[in-house]
Order: C-alpha cells, then sequence, then structure tokens
C-alpha cells in the first residue's frame, strides 16, 4: 500500500475537503445527524487503545493519528468534533501541530484537548491555551474524565448539526410554500387570463357578427322585394334562388360564429312550438341539396307513414338535420349515397342520416361529437357541425349517436326526438295563421337606422306590404317622428352615434305613457344579454339582422306594448 505524501503547513493551510455526507433522514430528504467522529493524536499505540476503549460508550467513531502530519492529513479529510492531541511527539509537536490547526478556516474552532504526561508547567499550559486549546489532560487519564469531556463536545457539534438541519429544512419548507403561493397565483392569473380572453372573444364575435349583419340585412331584404315582384325569366328565378340559399347560408354562418360562445356557456335558447318534421326535414334537404348535387351523390329520403308532431325549435332543428346531411355529404366520396329517413320509437321520434362514405375508427366514435374534433381526414370547417348537434338535440330532450362498422365502411348517425304530447282540442284547432289574424298588422312604422342601405331596403319592403314608413337616420331624429305623430310600430337600430337605441327606447318609455308605439329593436347583435339589455330598456321585441320576412311579420302586430 503506498503512503500518502504527507501534510505541510501549506498545503493544509490551503486546501479544503468537504465532509463525508451522511444518510439522509427518511422522511424529510435531509442528512441524518449521526454522532460527529473524534480525532485521537498520540505516537503511543498503548495510549490510543486506551482512549479507544473510554470513548467506545459514546457512540462516536474513533480516528486515530500517530503524529501532527498525520493528524493534519485527518483534518483535510473531514471534520471532528473535538481533537484529543498529544503535546511530546516526535517531529512535530502537539503545540506545532494546534498551530497549524488554528491557521486554517475550517478548523480554527474545532475543540482541542491537549494530552500530556510530562510537563505541569505553568508555561506550557498557558502556551496550550494561547493556542486556543479548551482543556488540558495529564496521564494517566481517567476514563470518566475524559467520557465526560468529549462528550460534551460530541453533543455540541450533533446540536449545531441539528439546528443547521432544522435550519434547512425551514428553507425547504418556506420554499415549498413560496412555491405553492406562487402556482397558486399563478392558477389564479390564468384563470383571471382566461376570463378575459373569453370575455374578450365573445366580444369580438358579437362585433363580428354585427358588422356582417348589417351588410346582409339589405341584401335579404331586396331578395324578399325580387320574390315579391316576381320574375317570368327562368334563368333569373334560378339565380334568384340561388342568391336565397347562399344568404341563407352565409346568415347561418354568422349564427355559428355566435353558437361557440353560446354553447361553451349554455346560453342557446329555444323558441318551441308544435311542428311536423317531415316538412322541417325537407327544409334541410333543400338547404344542403346544392352540396349533394356538386358532389354528384344519390340521396333517399324516406318519411314517416304518418305525420309525427315535436315540440321544437324549427330554426334549430333543421339546422341540426342539415348539419348531419352535410357533414355526411363531405365525407362520402362523390357518386356515393346519402339516406335519410325518419319513423317512430314508441315515444320518440327517429331520424337518420346514413352514407357510404369513408365511416369512423371505433375510437372516434363518443369523440366525433366534441367541440373542435374533425372525425375523419379531409373535413373542412372548424369541428363544430356535429357538436352544435349533440348540444341542439340534448337543449330538445333528445339524444344522438354515432354508429360505423370503421373507416371505409360508411357511417350512421342516429337523433332521437321526443315526440310531442296530443294537443287538447286538437281536432278543433283554428287554422294556422288564425291566432296571428286576431291581432292587426301595423299600419305605420318609424324605421330608425344609420345605415342608408339598409332604410332604403326596408322601408321599400314594408311599403311593398301596404305600411307607412317615415325614416330617420339617427336617433334624434327618430325620437323627434315618433313624438310628432306615433306610429304603431318604431323599428330602431342600437348601434348609432348620438342617441342610441336605448336611449331611444327609454325616452319614449318615460315621456310616453299612453298611446306608445310598439317598440321592435332591429340589431346586429344577437347575444341573449343584447336581448335582455334590450327589453330592460324597453322594447318590445328583439330582432336580429337580418330579419326573415315572417319574423318581420310577426314583430310588427301590434300588441301590448312593453311596461
Amino acid at each position: 500500500m503506498t503512503e500518502s505524501p504527507p501534510a505541510t503547513a501549506a498545503s493544509f493551510v490551503e486546501t479544503s475537503s468537504p465532509s463525508e455526507q451522511p444518510a439522509e433522514r427518511e422522511g424529510d430528504g435531509l442528512p441524518a445527524v449521526e454522532a460527529p467522529d473524534i480525532l485521537v493524536v498520540d505516537d503511543d499505540a498503548t495510549n490510543l487503545a486506551a482512549i479507544e476503549v473510554a470513548l467506545g460508550e459514546l457512540g462516536s467513531r474513533l480516528v486515530k493519528a500517530d503524529s501532527g502530519r498525520s493528524a493534519l492529513r485527518r483534518l483535510l479529510e473531514q471534520d471532528f468534533a473535538v481533537i484529543l492531541l498529544d503535546v511530546q511527539m516526535p517531529g512535530m509537536d502537539g503545540f506545532e501541530t494546534a498551530r497549524l490547526i488554528r491557521q486554517r478556516s475550517r478548523t480554527r474552532h474545532t475543540p482541542i484537548i491537549f494530552v500530556t504526561a510530562y510537563s505541569r508547567d505553568d508555561a506550557d499550559i498557558l502556551r496550550g491555551y494561547a493556542l486556543g486549546a479548551v482543556d488540558f489532560l495529564f496521564k494517566p487519564i481517567v476514563p470518566e474524565v475524559l467520557r465526560a469531556k468529549a462528550s460534551v463536545f460530541v453533543e455540541l457539534q450533533q446540536r449545531t448539526a441539528e439546528v443547521r438541519r432544522q435550519a434547512e429544512l425551514l428553507r425547504q419548507l418556506e420554499r415549498r410554500e413560496a412555491e405553492r403561493k406562487l402556482a397558486i397565483e399563478r392558477q389564479r392569473w390564468e384563470a383571471e387570463a382566461l376570463r378575459e380572453e373569453n370575455r374578450r372573444k365573445d366580444e369580438f364575435l358579437a362585433l363580428l357578427a354585427h358588422e356582417l349583419r348589417n351588410p346582409l340585412s339589405p341584401i335579404v331584404t331586396g331578395l324578399e322585394l325580387f320574390r315579391q315582384a316576381g320574375m317570368e325569366n327562368p334563368a333569373l328565378q334560378r339565380v334568384h334562388a340561388s342568391m336565397e340559399r347562399q344568404a341563407r347560408h352565409l346568415v347561418r354562418l354568422v349564427d355559428d360564429l355566435l353558437d361557440v360562445s353560446r354553447i361553451s356557456q349554455g346560453k342557446i335558447e329555444l323558441q318551441l312550438e308544435r311542428l311536423e318534421l317531415s316538412p322541417l326535414l325537407r327544409q334541410a334537404v333543400d338547404s344542403v341539396r346544392p352540396l349533394i348535387e356538386e358532389r354528384r351523390h344519390r340521396l333517399v329520403f324516406e318519411e314517416a307513414d304518418r305525420d309525427l308532431v315535436v315540440e321544437a325549435d324549427a330554426v334549430r332543428l333543421v339546422q341540426v338535420i342539415a348539419n348531419l346531411l352535410n357533414n355526411a355529404a363531405r365525407y362520402t366520396d362523390p357518386g356515393g349515397e346519402i339516406r335519410l329517413s325518419v319513423a317512430r320509437d314508441e315515444d320518440d321520434a327517429l331520424v337518420r342520416v346514413a352514407d357510404t362514405g369513408r365511416g369512423i375508427a371505433p375510437e372516434m366514435l363518443d369523440r366525433i361529437f366534441d367541440i373542435f374534433v374533425q372525425e375523419r381526414e379531409g373535413g373542412k370547417g372548424l369541428g363544430l357541425g356535429l357538436t352544435l348537434v349533440r348540444q341542439l338535440v340534448e337543449l330538445h330532450g333528445g339524444g344522438v349517436r354515432a354508429f360505423s362498422q370503421g373507416p371505409g365502411q360508411g357511417s350512421e348517425l342516429v337523433v332521437r326526438l321526443p315526440l310531442a304530447e296530443p294537443a287538447a282540442g286538437e281536432g278543433d284547432a283554428a287554422a294556422p295563421g288564425a291566432e296571428e289574424d286576431e291581432e292587426a298588422e301595423a299600419v305605420s312604422v318609424v324605421l330608425v337606422d344609420d345605415e342608408e342601405d339598409i332604410r332604403e331596403a326596408m322601408s321599400a319592403l314594408l311599403e311593398s306590404w301596404g305600411m307607412e314608413v317615415r325614416v330617420a337616420e339617427d336617433g334624434g331624429r327618430g325620437l323627434e317622428l315618433i313624438f310628432e305623430r306615433p306610429p304603431d310600430v318604431a323599428l330602431v337600430d342600437i348601434a348609432m352615434p348620438g342617441v342610441d337605441g336605448y336611449a331611444v327606447a327609454r325616452r319614449v318609455r318615460s315621456r310616453m305613457r299612453d298611446g306608445a308605439p310598439r317598440l321592435v329593436a332591429l340589431t346586429g347583435f344577437g347575444r341573449e344579454e343584447d336581448r335582455r339589455r334590450a327589453l330592460d330598456a324597453g322594447f318590445d321585441a328583439h330582432l336580429i339582422k337580418p330579419a326573415a320576412p315572417r319574423d318581420l311579420r310577426r314583430a310588427l302586430r301590434r300588441g301590448t306594448t312593453h311596461g
């Protein structure tokens, strides 16, 4: 075994090595506090053995050195609770060894107990204390005395190490608590940021829908005027029909933009009425026929043997079936077959849309109705169509499921809707439209809108219905016309510079207690909160641009005004 090179004063003072790391205490991840080691320096092996026996009960490990240089090497390797240092040693004596120990910052404060068998001279004792000794012991050593003195320093280092360990544990706990609070704050901030993002998204969608609806309004109104005027030319009739379909498609796209927000917030509201199912299915077929013809699909429509009546929102239910047909058309290769059927199943109506298209993987059958999920490759759009289907069907009290044997095997989507209860005296009910005839249609109308194209198209349509129409380009002029000669109905835009529609409604309600006109909001803002705000301001009805002629005529019927 090769002996390590002797430690010199220079190498001992300038070199520093970390102590051996004890094992971690279970539970807190920090090193456990163990009994510290004791360094015993004596050139007499008999003395080393005697000290080892005397200190055996302390539980500390004794590290033995037979010279000053050997002791210095040990101190380079580790720390000790106390050093028992013999004074009389050949070569480097105990005093010189102590002087070198005190020169090193790491060992400057390590307790040293001098052990000697020769001198009890006060000068030597004072010299030892001057070198930092904490005590002097004279040989022969009394074991109990040695053990008592050494145990003080062993326990002191143990407690010091425990204090350090507890301090580190406290720092870790404080750091973890700070990290926990930071994580909570980050979650709160992220939730707030998400709410703000959703709010801005809703505002953007509402503004976008408003800006798109304004130009659509005169288009839809103008198409209705052309239809009323009649066209003999077959080519013009086909173009007109195509324009009407595309206008309806654009209106639906705008509505779908808002439905994204409404779905996430549960704000879709239905206008329920008793309806025969087959006519609604035919409307859905008509709305998607251009796509079916474009892709050269064969469409088979199997109606029920008898009329099936449901309590539903006509527009939304047509949207459901149209979305299913549109989905089938997009995922079926050109020349394929699409089959639409409706049948009764006890107290429910089953609407099935089957295709010979690309099919659906088994793992996607339940996911295709999730928002923004494109269930098959090659699809277009945002992945909202089937999400809207599920939400709307569930709002009607029904359900929807998808079936497929796998990719390339086609698919079938089945909508289950509860049938309406038979109406009391249904056979004696008045003919459709009789209830509407009980309320007279408005004769005079004040139209208030800051968009010139909307004013011109709308006034032309109202006049074609035999109404007297006065128009105003802003809220202030609209109030003048209403107060000057109250109309039967005032159609008022909401978003106008200066005096907006809400202000118009409030002023009319505050000034005209008797003989006030029916107030109808005609606006591009179509959220539920927009409708509530309009009604709270004093409007009797809330119409979203572009208003369908049927909805417009219904809103113009004179009835009880708000409040």
